[in-house]
């Protein structure tokens, strides 16, 4: 009988797997465009490396009573071209791995379940792929895969790590009691979106308003949604969800979860606000929310939660978490995560065009990376129709900066 070793969830990948019967199972979509066509045995032999340094990921899901947890894979996770929708369901029963890597013409893709880990610790999981496969491919000599950490560094799980049992005050911040939600018709599948525009030119703007890139987008996109909303509902915030990675704030190389999730949103008055006075509270906001002290509160809840219901079968966990996505957890407008510049070893950027990033979503949600000059908006939505896509694109083309979009909509 084959050896089975097993390992526990961390805080954030327990959660996930409590959700795994819902429509919109939590996974990641990372892409990258090279400027030659994919070979796939080579591929084949750069998955098998890379998953050596990250053995994490050969896994499967299994049920316990209390809880789910991880078993590594006997069998091998083979690569294919790509051929279903994007960001399909990944578990399909217990055997199957929780992330698949594909590719087309000159694109790789991996989909990785969110159990696994967060936008971040996939990031350098991709990135070790991609060095692997340019090394082998190009047989250029003495690239190694950047690790500066051990194989227990980067699977431990940081939410223990850093847990502190008592001497947290409450999170006093006031959260809108009510989001603005766009009732607009939505349909079966989710369009997918690559809005591609210069990284240089983005952030000169962004210094305009002395703002990140990150409040940058968050207030355009605010600002896109008071274009469709009704007076009705100017009393309502706008509300933005934007998860935090928690390794810019705390010693830690894991390669699991390990962020922090906290929104942020605006009220519009009647007359209309400038983009200048959105993004100027939004950064208060961010400064806020990200200070190492709320974040550690936040990360605690999430921690004593899963303590709490340790004792609680796992049939009951799944029934109570289920109703809280549909009731409660949806309650923000959108979502915006910045994941930050991919950077790799200068001798391989010149065989890359650049990376991208897609999440599933039910709503409107882009998720942010850059690589050189390219800055990459991936944007989810649920919604028959654009309106706040559109207005969102033509900000920044109103400002000079010229876009190429790639969606997977036929129309």
């Amino acid at each position: 009988m084959a050896n089975r070793h097993w390992s526990k969830l961390d805080s954030m990948g327990t959660f996930y797997s409590l959700t795994l019967m819902g429509r919109f199972p939590a996974s990641f979509r990372f892409s990258v465009q090279l400027r030659e066509e994919i070979d796939p045995g080579i591929l084949q032999a750069a998955l098998d490396d890379a998953l050596k340094y990250y053995p994490h990921y050969n896994s499967r899901l299994r049920r316990g009573f209390f809880w789910y947890y991880l078993e590594n894979l006997n069998g091998r996770v083979c690569v294919s071209e790509e051929n279903m929708p994007i960001c399909l369901k990944i578990r399909k029963d217990e055997d199957s791995p929780l992330f698949r890597v594909n590719y087309y013409k000159k694109r790789i893709n991996i989909e990785v379940s969110h159990i696994l880990s967060d936008g971040r610790g996939i990031i350098e999981f991709f990135k070790c792929i991609v060095t692997c496969y340019l090394t082998k491919k190009y047989d250029i000599p003495d690239v190694t895969v950047n690790m500066d950490s051990s194989l227990n560094e980067r699977q431990e799980d940081s939410f223990d790590k850093y847990y502190k049992k008592k001497g947290q005050s409450p999170d006093k911040r006031k959260l809108p009691l009510f989001s603005y939600k766009y009732h607009g018709f939505k349909k079966k599948d989710v369009s997918f979106f690559e809005y591609h525009i210069s990284a240089k030119k983005a952030l000169e703007i962004a210094h305009e308003y002395n703002t990140t890139l990150t409040g940058l987008i968050i207030s355009v996109l605010l600002c896109s949604y008071r274009g469709i909303m009704k007076e009705v509902d100017l009393k309502k915030a706008v509300t933005v969800d934007v998860p935090v990675d928690l390794r810019k704030y705390f010693d830690s190389d894991t390669s699991k979860n390990f962020f922090g999730l906290t929104t942020i949103g605006y009220i519009f008055k009647d007359n209309g606000d400038e983009l200048a006075d959105v993004v100027t509270e939004i950064n208060r906001q961010l400064k806020e929310v990200t200070r190492q002290d709320n974040l550690l509160k936040r990360m605690n809840r999430t921690i004593r939660l899963r303590r709490v219901t340790a004792p609680i079968p796992l049939f009951i966990k799944e029934v109570c978490l289920n109703l809280a996505n549909v009731f409660f957890i949806p309650r923000s407008t959108t979502s915006v995560s910045n994941l930050g510049v991919i950077k790799v070893d200068e001798r391989l950027a010149e065989y890359i065009d650049n990376f991208n990033v897609l999440t599933p979503t039910n709503r409107i949600q882009m998720t942010i990376c850059s690589f050189g000059d390219d800055l990459s908006v991936g944007i989810s939505s649920k919604y028959t129709d654009n309106d706040v896509i559109m207005r969102f694109c033509r900000y920044f083309s109103g400002k000079g900066i010229e876009g190429v979009i790639n969606t997977n909509q036929e129309d």
